[in-house]
């Protein structure tokens, strides 16, 4: 660019000089100079020349003498450049001791550079060198706002990739109020919130991801159920159950994972009874075959109403084994043995289930009809083993009719 710009004025001048000369071909002028003694006289188009040459001579004279420094400068740039390229060449390949080096030399030529001391800090966090790290970014240039941003970033990230998640938090947390849509401001906090079981944070986290595009809407929802499911598993009775599912927000309360969080939940602390509305709500709305088994542990006043519910989600479902075993279980609870048996034989025509195996065995333990429980016992085993049940004894077919006649 430098040479560009002198050779267009030395063009220019020439044209100048051109179309000055006729001008003084007639009237050369006079220039006299009178200093210590000395008077020089000499016309204007010889003084102009002379100055021009002396110009030349003098920028000549500067090139030579600046020759040797920028012939090692331009050595200096370019082993610089060749060590930038090994680093991050090897920083992708996760050589994170080569690239350390090669960047650290890179950097070292070229004084106070931002954006090799953080690939430097990168490769000395990828060997978990906390210190080192830490050096290199100090050394890197953040007096401008954004290159503060881009050092203090590269800290978290590597407090983060080498899991000091409570150190990152606080740091990211004041560059999410700097740029609140930075990718991956948000995605190092939501990992941050995740480690720390920071559930709450995390949901209010969340519409910020959605918006920035860090995040679909099924990553979302996937996230929104885990910080539901966490938030209801800490509950210790009914009380605080019911309050943890009021607080939660409209998006989870409509997931499949917390509302069965919250149904298994109220079983383990015995208040089975307050999950019926929740669960009958969730399967009339949409159908979630996995909600089906804690709706038939009821409370003990409570399985008329269930057991009268399910019968009527029958209609609409007859071909789901888990509803039928459902209705087996809740059957045997109202002693009513010939259906329950009925339904969970159905059940296990449809699909054979661990469940469905356990739940006639026990049925028919209870009946007295060992044999044929011991079977279902032997079966289920079986399945849990990976394997395929066995064809159980004759004795089943006369079952399976007096269960159909009954």
């Amino acid at each position: 660019m430098k040479r560009s710009f002198l050779i267009l004025i030395a063009v220019a001048l020439a044209i100048v000089a051109a179309a000055a000369a006729p001008v003084f071909q007639s009237d050369p002028g006079v220039v006299r100079i009178h200093i210590l003694g000395w008077t020089v006289e000499t016309t204007v188009l010889v003084l102009v020349t002379g100055l021009l040459l002396l110009w030349l001579v003098l920028n000549l004279l500067w090139r030579l003498w600046r020759m040797p420094v920028e012939t090692a400068r331009r050595v200096r740039e370019g082993r610089a450049l060749r060590q930038l390229e090994k680093g991050l060449l090897a920083l992708s390949e996760g050589d994170w001791r080569t690239a350390e080096r090669a960047l650290e030399k890179s950097a070292s030529s070229h004084g106070r550079t931002t954006a090799r001391y953080l690939a430097a800090a990168e490769a000395a966090g990828g060997q978990d060198a906390g210190d080192r790290a830490e050096w290199y970014l100090e050394q890197a240039d953040s007096r401008k706002p954004r290159q503060r941003f881009l050092v203090d970033l590269t800290r978290a990230r590597i407090l983060v990739e080498n899991g000091k998640f409570e150190e990152a938090q606080p740091l990211l947390e004041d560059l999410q109020r700097q740029r609140r849509k930075h990718p991956q401001v948000l995605d190092l906090q939501a990992r941050c919130y995740q480690q720390g079981g920071e559930w709450r944070k995390l949901e209010k986290l969340l519409p910020q991801m959605l918006k920035a595009g860090v995040i679909d809407q099924a990553r979302a929802d996937a996230l929104c159920a885990q910080a539901a499911v966490a938030a209801i598993g800490k509950c210790r009775d009914a009380e605080a159950l019911k309050a943890a599912w009021t607080d939660l927000p409209k998006t989870a309360k409509a997931l499949p994972e917390p509302i069965l969080a919250f149904a298994e939940r109220a079983i383990a602390i015995g208040a089975p009874e307050i999950n019926e509305e929740v669960l009958r709500k969730a399967l009339n709305r949409k159908w979630h075959p996995e909600l089906l088994i804690p709706y038939g542990e009821p409370a003990p006043g409570d399985t008329h109403q269930r057991l009268k519910q399910a019968e009527k989600w029958l209609r609409d479902h007859p071909e789901d084994p888990w509803l039928r075993l459902v209705l087996g279980r809740l059957c045997a609870l109202e002693e009513l043995w010939g259906k329950a048996r009925q339904y969970m034989i159905e059940s296990l025509e449809i699909q054979p289930t661990v469940s469905g195996y356990d739940s006639l065995g026990q049925l028919l333990e209870r009946k007295g009809e060992l044999e044929l429980a011991m079977a279902c016992f032997r079966n289920a085993l079986r399945m849990n083993q990976g394997k395929e049940p066995l064809p159980l004894p004759q004795e089943q077919a006369k079952l399976a009719n007096e269960a159909r006649d009954g």
